[in-house]
């Protein structure tokens, strides 16, 4: 009796009831059209009242590209059909279950067969009832699939592509190329890629510049702002019809939006834009004049470099950092006798709990300063890294990322070479599982190597960095990340501990 191949198995849907969801896929948020969610929606639930099968569930992946299964709903699909809670999944077509070939082909061929799942693409008339699991039809579909696949994700390719030349080009001629207008202007409404002021909020802006112009810093207009009950940004963009998933945050006004409008030179007519940071000047209506911008700019770099060795009176760069060597208390910060104009760590333990718990530590925060810089010093020159040592260890690592890189190539490539075979009718679903721990392998030893780069070069970077904190080319506040704790002991020997 001759064997029976087992190479493409019928695989039947047993359950007797079928637990069925629609999958939907939208890679632009709010995008129209025939791939809008609605429009998604509406032919799924056509679908399943033509073959008297309800969806139940729904999945709906809004704006995340199709290059990826990981996916947050499409992840949450896969968790709930390896619970047997799903065995119908129908999607408008194969575009919006993915883009990427091996992906997208091994979903289909592999993972919901095995999985007893029925899959159903309505517009590209595709169902595993008549293809994959009914071996007595023709497979013609099943061959298509493959090149479909293919299509789509070069399809996403060239879109992409695409609008990466369009977008460079608007940019260049200093259309505005950004989703939304900035706080102030809104889109003209015979050309979105126009700046126009809005009439109410670009009041708001120009009081904004116009305090800072006259002295008052960032923290009186935040309190100017809240005291007059002035909308937010996102509270201006709401009421004028904004929807979406934005938080809200406090509902207030405060110093990071306030900033970020005094240093956006978009409010001086001026458009930056992309990659590149193209500049162009005078494509729209300013709210505020450049030399009163670049005033206002000038007053933040003098406020940020003037800071010495000494800390602000007003700010507390060590705050957390100072422990009690005898308790493991966090020390506080106060300032002088009689309001003087120096300041000292103290815990304060022992006031509170009784001197068996603590003797109480203390510190003058000029002898923090000291203790900090000269063990910086020190630190430094246990951990010193030349510029010829960094790059030799870079070409190391490239070096080490390249094979890597040619090796997951190599598995990607194989298991790909083992799906054509199965397309083909010459290999099996077994052959392409076993591939897959391979490429699996490679692609995790690829992302340490280029992981380990990543850390050389922040590490580098930190590095350069302290070694200008350490000339006092730049403030004793850009190192104090990098502190894990300073310890103070009974005998005022302070102790700098850094972070690894």
């Amino acid at each position: 009796m001759a064997r029976k191949s087992r190479k493409h198995q019928t695989v039947t849907l047993q359950q007797p009831h079928c637990e069925a969801a629609g999958y939907i896929r939208l890679s632009v948020t709010g995008k129209d059209g025939d791939d809008s969610i609605e429009n998604q929606k509406r032919i799924i639930e056509i679908w399943g009242q033509k073959n008297q099968l309800p969806i139940s569930r729904w999945y709906i992946d809004d704006g995340w590209s199709g290059r990826t299964l990981n996916r947050p709903e499409f992840q949450k699909l896969i968790a709930d059909i390896d619970r047997g809670e799903v065995n119908c999944v129908v999607v408008k077509d194969l575009s919006r279950l993915g883009r990427n070939y091996i992906a997208v082909g091994y979903c289909i061929e592999v993972f919901f067969p095995m999985s007893r799942v029925r899959l159903v693409s309505v517009n590209d008339n595709f169902d595993t009832v008549n293809g994959l699991t009914d071996q007595t039809q023709p497979r013609g579909s099943l061959i298509r699939i493959p090149i479909r696949n293919a299509f789509n994700e070069q399809v996403t390719v060239e879109i992409k592509q695409k609008v990466e030349a369009t977008l460079k080009m608007k940019a260049e001629r200093g259309a505005y190329i950004g989703p939304k207008a900035p706080f102030g202007y809104q889109k003209a409404e015979t050309n979105h890629d126009q700046l126009i002021p809005d009439p109410y909020a670009s009041i708001t802006v120009r009081k904004i510049f116009d305090l800072a112009a006259n002295g008052i810093g960032v923290t009186g207009i935040v309190r100017y702002l809240n005291e007059q009950e002035l909308p937010t940004p996102i509270q201006y963009a709401r009421s004028n019809g904004l929807t979406g998933n934005y938080e809200n945050g406090t509902g207030e006004w405060n110093s990071r939006s306030v900033k970020y409008i005094l240093t956006n030179r978009t409010y001086t007519g001026m458009l930056v834009q992309g990659k590149e940071k193209r500049i162009v000047k005078g494509t729209h209506e300013p709210l505020v004049d450049i030399e009163t911008f670049d005033k206002i700019q000038r007053g933040f770099q003098e406020r940020s470099f003037n800071i010495s060795s000494r800390p602000d009176t007003s700010v507390n760069i060590f705050k957390g950092k100072v422990i009690c060597a005898c308790c493991g208390g966090k020390m506080q910060r106060k300032r002088g006798t009689n309001h003087a104009d120096w300041y000292f760590f103290t815990c304060i333990t022992k006031n509170r709990l009784g001197a068996d718990k603590c003797t109480g530590m203390y510190a003058r925060e000029e002898d923090v300063l000291g203790a900090v810089y000269c063990q910086l010093n020190q630190y430094i020159k246990q951990h010193f890294i030349s510029s010829d040592q960094y790059r030799l260890e870079i070409r190391r690592l490239d070096s080490a990322i390249e094979a890597a890189s040619m090796k997951y190539k190599e598995a990607v490539d194989y298991g790909l070479q083992q799906y054509e075979k199965y397309v083909s009718g010459k290999g099996s679903k077994e052959d392409i599982v076993a591939a897959r721990p391979a490429r699996e392998q490679t692609e995790t030893a690829l992302n340490t190597a280029i992981a380990k780069k990543k850390t050389y070069e922040e590490q580098y970077q930190l590095f350069c960095q302290l070694i200008k904190v350490s000339r006092k080319e730049v403030p004793l506040s850009e190192a104090v990340d990098c502190i894990e704790s300073i310890v103070v002991d009974a005998e005022r020997k302070i102790t700098v501990r850094w972070h690894q």
